[in-house]
């Protein structure tokens, strides 16, 4: 007989899916798997995945929310409901913890559960106060004031909180109360087994992930007109599909590099991996903003490509600056410079000894610092610890 669950993860996002956050999702879910008996994933879905199962080899009941509702915060507040109704439920009776990834589950979770009794995780990735404004422009400010109230009522109740960045950490401590235990574990890497192509082979430089604007995008695009003479390419490996991109490969023919892209979607992580080992080097030209800047993030593009040996062009701000010391492990450029990146893309082209050199100590460091099970074992004791 399956066992209830003893723990709960719960994130407005869909799983699986070849999104970084669903690499995050999973290995939080492996730290669980090894501390608990049985647990329940609360998740988004999309009509190819089953609402509900039990997934054996997980030990993992997993009820995907597929509601299509478009207002966005219709959404987020219809989700509440169901992970309230499933807190409520004959199969959450035996719950020791709940880890929420965002304040859609945790407003509820913090609503509903007996505080004595059971813990709370609360992941901070980011912040919808200022997440939403990136994707919805025209927010109203009284609406991000009532986000901020309820960012900081899931802050003050939970019992811990884990980010991935000191950049992330120190925002909160400015910016929230809490008496939550805060915990920075940044994200980490998987190895794949791949091999090298034929030197033969047309050169290219590799951008792959997310494509929302505080990525710098643009930035890359404008700088890639400094390679014009050059038999090089740029390889975009988009975490998204082709549809979602429209407008990024809408913005190369407007500049005029769109002759100069190769473009992948939705690439597994083991093809990914390919891709990155055979890349002259890959760049994440992150933007000036809020997002970067004071929210903070853990790009796990730089961890993921340095962990190859390949190194990684980026912006200099703390969040990169946690990961990379420039010209040891990696390469930093002003952000929002599309002349600067240009020029170093260009230098590095003209410097393969340089390349490989960088190559081999920032993967070294990586290997040490920032493999999966590392992190797995620091949530673990994490959740022991609570």
């Amino acid at each position: 007989m399956i066992s209830k669950p003893e723990y709960i993860y719960i994130a407005f996002d869909l799983f699986p899916s070849q999104k970084g956050a669903a690499t995050h999702i999973n290995h939080c879910l492996k730290a669980l798997q090894n501390t608990y008996k049985t647990g329940l994933l609360i998740c988004l879905g999309n009509e190819d995945m089953p609402t509900f199962q039990y997934d054996k080899e997980r030990r993992l009941y997993v009820y995907r929310w597929k509601e299509k509702i478009v207002n966005f915060l219709e959404r987020t507040q219809a989700f509440q409901k169901k992970v309230k109704a499933l807190l409520l439920s004959d199969l959450c009776t035996d719950i020791k913890l709940v880890h929420f990834r965002d304040i859609w589950g945790g407003l509820p979770v913090l609503n509903t559960i007996n505080k004595q009794t059971q813990k709370t995780v609360f992941e901070i990735n980011a912040f919808a106060s200022i997440e939403l404004p990136n994707r919805y422009p025209n927010i109203s400010q009284s609406v991000i004031a009532k986000i901020k109230t309820i960012e900081q009522f899931c802050v003050t109740n939970c019992t811990a909180i884990i980010t991935p960045s000191k950049v992330t950490k120190q925002y909160i401590l400015n910016t929230y109360k809490t008496k939550a235990s805060l915990n920075v574990i940044p994200n980490g890497v998987t190895i794949y087994k791949t091999k090298k192509i034929s030197q033969n082979s047309r050169p290219y430089i590799l951008y792959f992930g997310a494509m929302q604007k505080w990525q710098g995008i643009k930035t890359l695009f404008k700088a890639l007109k400094e390679l014009e003479d050059l038999n090089v390419r740029l390889m975009i490996c988009a975490s998204v599909s082709e549809k979602r991109t429209a407008p990024q490969r809408t913005l190369a023919e407007t500049i005029g590099v769109a002759d100069k892209i190769d473009w992948f979607y939705e690439l597994n992580k083991e093809t990914l991996a390919v891709k990155i080992t055979n890349a002259l080097y890959t760049v994440a030209p992150l933007a000036l903003c809020n997002r970067n800047l004071i929210q903070g993030c853990n790009p796990l593009k730089i961890i993921e490509s340095i962990a190859y040996g390949i190194p990684v062009i980026a912006s200099n701000i703390p969040v990169v600056k946690e990961l990379i010391e420039d010209n040891e492990t990696g390469f930093l450029v002003a952000s929002d410079r599309p002349e600067a990146l240009g020029r170093k893309m260009r230098a590095l082209i003209e410097q393969p000894e340089q390349l490989q050199n960088v190559g081999e100590k920032g993967k070294k460091h990586i290997l040490e610092n920032y493999l999966w099970e590392h992190q797995e074992q620091n949530m673990k004791t994490l959740y022991l610890n609570l």
